[in-house]
């Protein structure tokens, strides 16, 4: 049976949403200054020795999903803050929490190793103008930068937030158990699907359609679709479609959020890559076609390979009021055209919000960008939505 519940508040605001600024921008200068606690940290795909986990059939056993009703929201709903780890690209996360701090209302929980980190994170912050009001620390020890492919993926059981969490898709042991501490740290219940997964290979709209590339087969070899589909709607209420994945030469990840990112109820931009780029073209158009068959309205945003690199604007941040939309300003290459494009795609797919574009020059050739460093933390209760909101209708905050 379809678990999934759609929400309704009618006239009610989220309190937060209304009377945030204008989100500030860090200067150029100010960023350039920022050094990194750890400027090489390990890669978004798998480094040199890592192998993919393998959930044994006895490891599965014994797992039960939520038995209330279930709903994932979508990351364009409201939002209580957002999770990130510092340590790499501190300037890119200063420029986010800037953003974020200053344009919404919402919370940056920021992980860190210790007291010593934190007090490097705080001055740097301070000296960039965030709101530091709005923002709060975690002290763990995670392995790498990656939170939206390790961090927890909330849901609402029964309009209470809870925790799924699935075995990461890496050998980082800190990582896979970021979940279970935040759990337990704010005391909030914790569902285990007995999936191997990257949470970058996924994306849902409010109305309980999810989608992700046949990458999540790879890593539970003995699944079938039909199973895994299963699980998802077991655990998170979602109608989940698994689509072809980029091949590894183009993107090492093969996750869906490196070409997709829904914008609003049956609205999404979907990247656009050249006709020479016969494979990676052929699954883009074909998405295309899937979704505009199902009633979806499809932006479109430049996306290309260059020097082994996959560059993508679909790897953005959306968080109630502010849009982080990447721009490669500082690389090797001008990118000044496609940056202006995107822009204005996520201009017109985002009326009343603010584009706040974020320089994603010295992530993307670890094979990610601003969306795989951060995990939404969702609103759920009470209320769960603003009147409006999720269908993308931000008139209320205005």
């Amino acid at each position: 049976m379809h678990r999934w519940l759609m929400v309704l508040v009618i006239g009610v605001l989220v309190p937060g949403l209304v009377g945030a600024g204008e989100a500030k921008r860090v200067p150029q200068e100010y960023l350039d200054s920022i050094v990194d606690d750890n400027p090489n940290p390990l890669p978004h795909g798998l480094a040199p020795g890592e192998t993919v986990p393998v959930l044994e059939w006895a490891d599965r056993q014994g797992r039960t999903p939520p038995t209330g009703v279930v709903r994932t929201p979508a990351e364009y709903e409201v939002n209580d803050g957002m999770l990130i780890s510092w340590g790499s690209y501190p300037a890119l996360m200063t420029e986010m929490t800037v953003a974020v701090t200053t344009g919404t209302d919402a919370t940056v929980w920021i992980v860190v190793s210790g007291p010593s980190q934190q007090s490097s994170a705080t001055s740097t912050l301070t000296g960039a103008g965030a709101d530091m009001d709005q923002v709060e620390f975690i002290t763990y020890s995670t392995d790498s930068p990656w939170m939206r492919d390790y961090g927890p993926r909330f849901i609402s059981e029964d309009g209470e937030r809870a925790i799924v969490d699935h075995t990461y898709n890496r050998s980082r042991p800190n990582d896979n158990l970021f979940p279970d501490h935040v759990s337990s740290l704010w005391s909030e219940p914790q569902y285990d699907i007995p999936l191997v997964h990257g949470g970058g290979n996924f994306h849902l709209f409010s109305n309980g359609e999810a989608f992700m590339t046949d990458l999540i087969l790879d890593e539970n070899p003995g699944l079938s679709e039909q199973d895994v589909e299963d699980l998802y709607m077991d655990y998170e209420g979602v109608d989940l479609t698994i689509m072809p994945g980029f091949p590894t030469w183009y993107d090492w990840t093969q996750h869906i959020d490196m070409w997709m990112l829904p914008t609003a109820d049956h609205e999404v931009i979907i990247g656009e890559y050249p006709a020479s780029d016969t494979e990676v073209r052929t699954i883009t158009e074909d998405a295309v076609t899937l979704l505009e068959g199902r009633g979806y309205t499809v932006h479109r945003t430049p996306g290309w390979s260059s020097g082994g690199t996959h560059y993508t604007y679909t790897n953005s941040v959306v968080l109630n009021e502010v849009v982080l939309t990447c721009q490669f300003q500082n690389a090797s290459s001008s990118y000044a055209d496609e940056d202006a494009a995107a822009v204005a795609t996520f201009t017109a797919a985002f009326p009343g919000r603010q584009i706040v574009p974020v320089d994603c020059s010295g992530i993307i050739g670890n094979y990610g960008a601003v969306h795989c460093i951060v995990m939404h933390v969702p609103a759920v209760d009470p209320p769960m939505f603003a009147d409006g909101f999720e269908t993308g209708d931000t008139s209320a905050w205005e």
